[in-house]
């Protein structure tokens, strides 16, 4: 069972530290994820907004570099997760990522904190376990930042070209030929998984790709292009973030850590939050003003903006999701955005009783649920999650999707469909087989974009996958 609040502690506000502990718990359990836990906190008053950046930097930090974190511990206190009990592990994984990756924490506050929950959750030994290895952590630590060096094993990557240096080898010793168990140490990958991305990608695509999955993500802010100019969005911005953000004509890149949504600009429905990778799988449709499109997997709706937009908010987009509360997001990001050519859809049980369903759009995209593994960055679970089972689960909930947008579309009409992952089996495996079954389909591309990061916000991408086909007949 997952450790939660005391009912005496949910009456009083909890820290950022101890709500992150809550919601870590639950991540490395993969019970929940941490936005729901950090979300269920707030929603009963437990947790503080200011508290809740702190708590979810920690939280995410700490799943995102799990494995590395593992490495380390193993090295400077002969630390075995196995033998560890899950609560405490959480305690650890936690006060480590603020050793080593949040350097404007104090070393002691950080032990500090992490040995009284520890004896407040647990007791025991527990508080004199934690405070041993953190102690044995932060003696271990030479500089907190310095320059990295590619291949280093006394160096754990924190950002594009810092480092944690430590005085003695805390990541496995890259050998000349075979370095993947020191890259899949240092980009917290397992071996195994970092073996398939080298096998798949080739060494150079596999690394990168690992190290932009390890990297905290950018916040990429779009106009609303029926309601704002450039110039004047432009205008606006520049006077919101200032020196933080960097503009490329299409869009302005942000760090991870600004507030958006509570800016005037969000909040009044003239900019909205979307991936490079993902507005690009929209723009795929070319839909034209005046043509009706189906939208299956909408939540939380920015593919429907995208695709309201380029139809000049003339004619229909159907925002279907099967979820009532993910549709409600939709209708939030609808409203706000003042757009009135988008009508969200409850999906139904069945096709037959589905009206909505039964009728022919001129295209449709169909975003679909998957592994996550082109986003790890987003959503670090997905890495401790990823098995064989889910994988099979998740291929056979895709290919009835497909088939069931597929279903909707007039004969030369055109269908996306993509995935925020980067497996064979969701992707282009998936597509042959659904074309080797409808012979009035065709393909006419597929687009795989691997995740990237670099020196400037703006290089930043998610990774994922579109294909765009057409019905013949």
């Amino acid at each position: 069972m997952t450790t939660r609040p005391q009912k005496s502690q949910a009456d009083r506000p909890l820290t950022g530290r101890a709500a992150a502990f809550y919601a870590l718990d639950a991540a490395l359990r993969g019970q929940r994820f941490v936005s729901e836990t950090l979300a269920e906190l707030r929603a009963h008053g437990g947790l503080e907004t200011r508290q809740a950046g702190l708590a979810a930097e920690i939280a995410l930090g700490a799943v995102r570099h799990a494995i590395t974190i593992e490495h380390v511990l193993a090295r400077v206190a002969d630390f075995d997760r196995r033998r560890v009990a899950p609560e405490l592990r959480a305690i650890l994984y936690a006060a480590a990522y603020q050793l080593i990756w949040m350097d404007r924490v104090p070393e002691f506050a950080a032990v500090d904190e992490a040995v009284k929950l520890a004896r407040r959750q647990m007791g025991g030994r527990a508080p004199a376990m934690v405070n041993a290895v953190l102690r044995r952590l932060s003696r271990a630590i030479r500089q907190r930042r310095t320059a990295w060096q590619r291949l280093d094993p006394r160096q754990i990557r924190v950002s594009w070209d810092q480092a944690c240096a430590f005085d003695l080898d805390v990541l496995p010793a890259p050998h000349e030929r075979a370095p993947e168990a020191h890259l899949a140490a240092a980009t917290g990958e397992r071996l195994t998984r970092y073996r398939t991305l080298v096998r798949r990608l080739g060494h150079e695509q596999a690394e990168q790709s690992a190290w932009a999955s390890q990297a905290v993500p950018v916040t990429v802010l779009h106009r609303h292009r029926l309601r704002i100019g450039p110039g004047a969005f432009q205008t606006r911005t520049r006077a919101t973030f200032g020196a933080l953000a960097e503009w490329t004509p299409d869009a302005v890149f942000l760090p991870a850590a600004v507030n958006v949504v509570d800016t005037p600009l969000f909040r009044e429905g003239y900019a909205y939050i979307q991936d490079m990778t993902s507005r690009a799988a929209a723009l795929l449709l070319d839909v034209r003003r005046g043509q009706s499109v189906l939208d299956l997997c909408a939540a939380p709706g920015g593919k429907s903006v995208v695709l309201a937009q380029e139809m000049g908010d003339r004619g229909e987009v159907l925002a279907c999701d099967a979820s009532p509360d993910r549709l409600l997001r939709v209708r939030d990001n609808i409203r706000r955005l003042r757009l009135t050519c988008v009508r969200t859809h409850l999906i139904q049980t069945s096709d037959a009783s589905d009206a909505d369903l039964r009728r022919t759009f001129d295209a449709a995209i169909v975003d679909v649920p998957c592994t996550n593994t082109g986003v790890i960055a987003r959503r670090p679970e997905a890495r401790l999650g990823l098995t064989t089972r889910k994988l099979a689960s998740l291929v056979a909930l895709q290919r009835a999707l497909l088939g069931r947008a597929a279903a909707c579309v007039r004969p030369g009409g055109r269908l996306v469909y993509s995935t925020c992952s980067l497996e064979p089996e969701e992707n282009e495996q998936l597509v042959a087989a659904f074309l080797s079954e409808n012979p009035a389909w065709e393909l006419l591309l597929t687009r795989c974009t691997l995740p990237a990061w670099g020196p400037r916000l703006s290089d930043w991408r998610d990774g994922g996958f579109a294909a765009l086909l057409v019905r013949r007949k």
